[in-house]
């Protein structure tokens, strides 16, 4: 009897602790549910932060985009008119003469800055830049991306070329040319030459930084060298006055109109950076 007492008792106690148990279970369920339910808002923030870079990605290749066609039509309209307008060739023939003129002795300097950025010479220095910057980079990416820079800008240029078809100065030299006068092909070169000399340098800055620790936030105490601070300075200010007296001499030279090197100098360094940025590994 008392055994069977006992029994019962136990069967009471066990009946009575069995909802605590499964508050217990309840409760672990709960911690898993909202375990999961943080997972998921966490998946969906880094899914919406995806998403907004992407749209925002994407939103700045269309400005960029927009901007290079916008310029190549206004070059284009620009070019169309300057051919038709009989009044703008004889002002800048003028220009032309009187270059020729006051500048005579800068004429073999003009031949040789000719045939500088021809393409048998720029051609060889394009891929001699391309090399610098794969072998500082080690990066496929930036090479093709410098090669963009040199070859888009360049076929643009021929295009509207193309398009205009603008006769070449009543020069005897400009009359030896068998080409379009508008815009001017060899100021387009340098340009493009000049923005993979200073893409060049930039990588090459880049490449001495990391070496010292210094990329991004280096103190001021431990910049570059000196030495390659003065010569970066020196090379940039050089290369970035190159494009405008390739421009003079073509115009001294005879065989290109003011207006012709002066929308080469607008055009390519806007369609230099605009494949620049497209063509950023990193985007």
């Amino acid at each position: 009897m008392a055994q069977t007492w006992r029994q019962e008792v136990q069967e009471s106690q066990d009946i009575q602790g069995l909802p605590g148990d499964v508050a217990i279970n309840d409760v672990a369920i709960n911690d898993v549910a909202i375990d999961d339910a943080a997972i998921g808002v966490a998946t969906g923030q880094t899914a919406v932060q995806s998403a907004t870079h992407a749209i925002s990605r994407h939103r700045t290749s269309i400005g960029i985009v927009s901007l290079a066609l916008a310029v190549v039509a206004l070059a284009i309209v620009e070019g169309l008119i300057l051919r038709s307008n009989t009044a703008d060739h004889v002002a800048e023939m003028r220009l032309i003469l009187a270059a020729d003129a006051r500048w005579v002795a800068f004429v073999p300097a003009a031949h040789t800055i000719a045939v500088c950025f021809s393409a048998v010479v720029a051609v060889p220095v394009i891929v001699v830049l391309l090399g610098v910057i794969w072998a500082v980079t080690r990066s496929a990416g930036q090479m093709l991306r410098g090669l963009a820079m040199a070859a888009l800008p360049m076929a643009v240029v021929g295009l509207i070329k193309t398009i205009v078809d603008r006769p070449r100065p009543s020069t005897a030299r400009g009359a030896l040319m068998p080409d379009p006068s508008f815009p001017s092909g060899h100021t387009a070169c340098s340009v493009v030459v000049v923005s993979l000399a200073l893409f060049a340098l930039q990588v090459i800055d880049v490449r001495i930084k990391d070496s010292r620790g210094l990329a991004d936030t280096a103190p001021q105490s431990s910049r570059p060298p000196l030495i390659w601070r003065v010569l970066r300075t020196v090379l940039t200010v050089i290369l970035a006055v190159v494009p405008f007296v390739v421009a003079l001499s073509r115009v001294i030279y005879g065989v290109h109109y003011p207006t012709d090197v002066c929308t080469s100098l607008v055009l390519t360094p806007v369609l230099v950076w605009c494949v620049y940025r497209l063509c950023d590994p990193a985007r």
